[in-house]
């Protein structure tokens, strides 16, 4: 009796979640399952925009529209697993299948809590847009990954404030709420395309095979001793981003928090591209070619990593 006792602390020690995790937990909940509507602010870099935001979860789907506030209009719309791009400017659309952590912050995998490569911690109480939130911080423990900051409303546990941050300790990205309210008008009507004139452009961008699903039918692969540690191919399917265009082959690795994407394009009359790295907020892209293909590494990683990426990426004329 007495060694069951001795032995209780310890075990309630143990079930007692981690307080970091358990919040973690609760924003990724409000961020997709909540109806709420707000303004917000984007920084990348030195751009400043500003961006509205409506969102709602409804019979198990998730449903979200942002829309531009200055410079030429640019609309995103969320409707379960499909998100369609809307840019009346050049009046063209896109319809693509959806990543699961597309959208505003608060959506991470769920192995984040698995992950040896991040922390979790807790940080300090601040207020923003009027509402008491907490810092959450996700801490990696190299630099091939990013830091990730946020604020979680005490209240409701939605992110009021994301924040990128390098190797360096500098910010490379930035999202704050100025405003945002939980909405009980929000319904899927809400959330339909506009109506497009006969001038605009439609273009789906098609998935062929699984989206988690990795076969071996390319003559490409990666060398898991040369790949950033902790990353792992996790899916590989074929998309057309135009009717009848070329086949582009597409593989995800990851992680568990960070994604990085590789299309290779094959072409019949393949063009020498110098090697190219360009930087958007906490986006890195490279391009490049090898074996009469372009090829695109793209994900919100350092650059380090998108080059190792680059490197681990091996063709074999045999399949």
């Amino acid at each position: 009796m007495l060694g069951g006792v001795l032995l209780l602390p310890a075990a309630q020690a143990w079930a007692t979640p981690d307080p970091a995790q358990a919040l973690f937990s609760q924003m990724q909940h409000a961020a997709r399952t909540l109806d709420y509507r707000g303004i917000f602010v984007y920084q990348d870099g030195a751009s400043l925009s500003t961006l509205k935001v409506e969102h709602a979860w409804h019979g198990g789907k998730e449903f979200e529209r942002l829309v531009s506030q200055d410079g030429a209009r640019r609309e995103v719309l969320v409707d379960g697993d499909l998100v369609t791009y809307v840019r009346p400017s050049t009046k063209s659309v896109v319809i693509m299948h959806r990543d699961s952590r597309t959208g505003l912050p608060g959506r991470f995998a769920s192995e984040v809590r698995a992950t040896p490569y991040y922390h979790l911690v807790l940080g300090e109480t601040k207020r923003i847009a009027g509402q008491t939130c907490r810092m959450l911080v996700l801490k990696p423990i190299d630099q091939y990954r990013y830091q990730h900051r946020m604020c979680v409303a005490v209240d409701n546990h939605l992110p009021l404030e994301s924040e990128v941050i390098d190797h360096q300790g500098n910010p490379v990205e930035r999202l704050l709420f100025t405003d945002i309210k939980l909405a009980t008008d929000l319904n899927p009507s809400a959330f339909k395309p506009p109506v497009l004139g006969p001038k605009y452009t439609l273009r789906w961008v098609k998935t062929s095979g699984a989206g988690s699903r990795v076969d071996d039918d390319s003559h490409w692969s990666f060398k898991p001793t040369v790949l950033p540690p902790g990353f792992a191919l996790r899916a590989a399917q074929t998309r057309r981003f135009i009717a009848g265009g070329d086949p582009v082959r597409h593989f995800v690795l990851s992680d568990g928090v960070a994604t990085v994407s590789v299309f290779i394009a094959t072409h019949q009359h393949p063009v020498q591209t110098s090697p190219n790295m360009e930087r958007s907020g906490a986006l890195n892209v490279l391009t490049t070619d090898a074996h009469g293909a372009l090829i695109t590494i793209m994900g919100e990683v350092p650059r380090v990593t998108v080059q190792h990426i680059a490197n681990a990426l091996t063709y074999s004329k045999v399949r």
